[in-house]
């Protein structure tokens, strides 16, 4: 299982450039940089890392088929990956805060989403891209440039019609917080679409962004995991129910403007849910603890391992220097060797 790092789109791109050498330091396979309404333009921010490394894979996550034309996706990732010398990878999904910003329609959205990948998959040196599709359509586009090897293309879905219809367009899959009561099944899933594509299941990446939250003091870990705990999957309820029952389910759902003030307050307190709740949240939606702890906690993501992925990437938070220092010493030793 190889190890990534998923940074949040704080960085400057000279910050970028020393975490990206920590990361290739530590053996870690990509970098990526998440892709939000009001960050800095990722691909543009992450052209310095990739010239001061040699062997780390820099993409961007996720980009949405209603924020860019999958044209102007090619360029970005071709450009990128040129300045990379064919490093360089981008996660493709649906985007949620990008139509809820901006106010766009979601019809055909998975359509949307694989027609994307298959678009930016085919964009080539060797000769022009004509495509028809129901949503997107380009006639004639030959980037000439492109002559370095293919950069990496993933599908960012967790549900099973986005799976089953946009996973074999490309290169891999990205889950987003799977929990583990449930990515056996969504493996599964991956593994049919694969072969009913006729796609060998052999070689294609199957990665799960999980959160990592370990500090030196147990209690800042927990803080740092409370506050972070609406983006896990956004606390839906088809996640909960994999390891809470349907009324421990319903009351999140009811409750989630505390998770949501607790996010945005920056505190850590989420007002009205019991602790042992909150602790449950943590356990099954992250990789949480004391330093101290990290090795003993380490198990939790052989079920990952076991289930067919094949990628694992974190999602850090505060001070991830730190946290790619411990994933080098503790996590790449394990599981990428």
């Amino acid at each position: 299982m190889k190890i990534d790092v998923l940074l949040e789109p704080d960085q400057t791109p000279e910050q970028l450039v020393e975490l990206a050498k920590l990361c290739e330091q530590a053996g870690i396979q990509a970098m990526w940089l998440q892709n939000y309404l009001s960050s800095r333009v990722a691909f543009l921010s992450l052209v310095p890392a990739v010239l001061a490394t040699s062997q780390l894979r820099l993409g961007v996550c996720i980009v949405s088929s209603y924020e860019m034309h999958p044209v102007k996706m090619a360029n970005a990732l071709l450009t990128l990956n040129e300045y990379a010398k064919g490093r360089a990878g981008l996660v493709i999904g649906g985007g949620g805060e990008w139509m809820l910003r901006l106010g766009m329609k979601t019809d055909k959205r998975i359509t949307a989403v694989r027609e994307s990948i298959e678009m930016v998959k085919r964009s080539s040196a060797d000769k022009p891209l004509a495509y028809h599709g129901q949503v997107f359509k380009v006639y004639g586009f030959q980037p000439k440039y492109a002559t370095d090897p293919a950069p990496l293309v993933y599908a960012g879905a967790n549900r099973e019609k986005m799976l089953r219809a946009s996973v074999a367009a490309g290169d891999g899959v990205m889950y987003s917080d799977m929990p583990r009561g449930l990515v056996q099944k969504m493996t599964d899933t991956v593994r049919e679409a694969l072969q009913a594509a006729g796609r060998p299941v052999e070689g294609y990446r199957i990665s799960n962004i999980w959160a990592w939250h370990f500090k030196q003091d147990r209690e800042a870990a927990l803080h740092e995991a409370r506050r972070e705990l609406l983006l896990r999957g956004w606390l839906d309820t088809w996640y909960l129910e994999s390891f809470l029952s349907a009324d421990e389910s319903d009351f999140i759902t009811q409750n989630k403007g505390a998770f949501y003030k607790s996010y945005l307050s920056r505190t850590g307190v989420v007002d009205g849910v019991p602790e042992e709740l909150v602790n449950r949240l943590i356990d099954n939606l992250s990789l949480t603890g004391s330093i101290d702890e990290l090795p003993s906690k380490l198990p939790e993501l052989d079920a990952f391992e076991a289930a067919g992925v094949n990628e694992i990437c974190f999602r850090l938070h505060d001070n991830p220097a730190e946290a790619i220092r411990l994933i080098g010493k503790h996590v790449v030793p394990k599981y990428a060797a």
